[in-house]
Formats: structure tokens, sequence, C-alpha cells
């Protein structure tokens, strides 16, 4: 395997992401059909104001991966990362997961935001290790879902990355 690179997506990307998305939806048992087609999220991508922001996890000049996240606010602690999705695919995540996780954390860090959350099912036990291992923190559970956080403090000081 080549290099891992993470990096910001392009609308060109989308067919691949889209591919990924149909992928972790039959993983999860979910309707293919609710996914989003390509050219609906390539227009929601690129609207102003974005409605997500997207990285990619590539490798040998494939996609294996993404990021889909929003920015939002919480009124106890200002404005954070809510992490929609985080999916590698499973070849490769032993790599690649990880350095696609510690960018959203540096993203969130480098924007001074105060937290990074998201929701993951209670039946992945494979990513409910992989968050723990990686400090996150449960803070609350409901209908088949943990709500995971990180936040100031523990992106900064475990995480070892330095303020701006």
């Amino acid at each position: 395997m080549d290099e891992v690179i993470i990096r910001e997506a392009t609308g060109e990307d989308f067919t691949e992401i889209h591919s990924l998305i149909v992928k972790r939806a039959e993983e999860l048992m979910l309707a293919t059909n609710d996914v989003a087609d390509v050219t609906k999220l390539v227009r929601d991508y690129y609207s102003k104001p974005a409605k997500f922001c997207c990285l990619v996890c590539e490798t040998d000049a494939r996609v294996i991966g993404y990021a889909i996240y929003t920015h939002g606010y919480c009124v106890f602690l200002g404005r954070s990362i809510s992490m929609e999705e985080l999916y590698i695919l499973p070849e490769y995540r032993e790599e690649a997961q990880l350095p696609l996780f510690k960018r959203i954390v540096e993203i969130t860090n480098n924007l001074g935001y105060q937290r990074l959350a998201w929701l993951s099912s209670k039946n992945s036990s494979e990513m409910h290790e992989f968050w723990i291992k990686n400090e996150a923190i449960v803070y609350s559970e409901e209908e088949g879902y943990l709500h995971y956080q990180l936040d100031v403090s523990t992106i900064q000081e475990r995480h070892c990355l330095a303020t701006e």
C-alpha cells in the first residue's frame, strides 16, 4: 500500500464517495435507496454556505474512505464539529482510520472549537473500541446509538495538539 493521503474532497471524488456511502449503508443493513445521489452530494457540498464538509482518505490513487462533518454550536460550550460519518474500507482500517480521525481532531483544534461530537451504532464493537482507545467519552445513548465526544482539553492534552 502506498502512503495514506487525507485531503479535502473535490467534486470528482463524489462518485467514489457515493459508492462508499452505499457500501456503509449495506454494512449497517440500511436501505441504500435513502442515500443521496452523487448530484445532490456535490450540490450540497458546493452550496453557499456548504451543507457539509468532507475529507477523503486515499491510497494507491483510490479513495478508500471519507469523513463528513458539519459545524455546529452548543449553547454551553460554543462552536463545535459534528462528525456525521467516518468510514474506511475494512481492508484499510488498520492503516487509515486513525490518520483520518486525527485530521478531524486537528481541524476542530485549529478552528478553536470546544468539542468534536458524533454518533455511532451500539452494534459496532470495533468502532466503540476505536473511539474509546482514542480518548472519546460516551456522554449519552439513545435508540441504538452512542453519543461520543472529545472536549477541547482532551483534544489539546491527550492528542498533543498545540493551540493556535
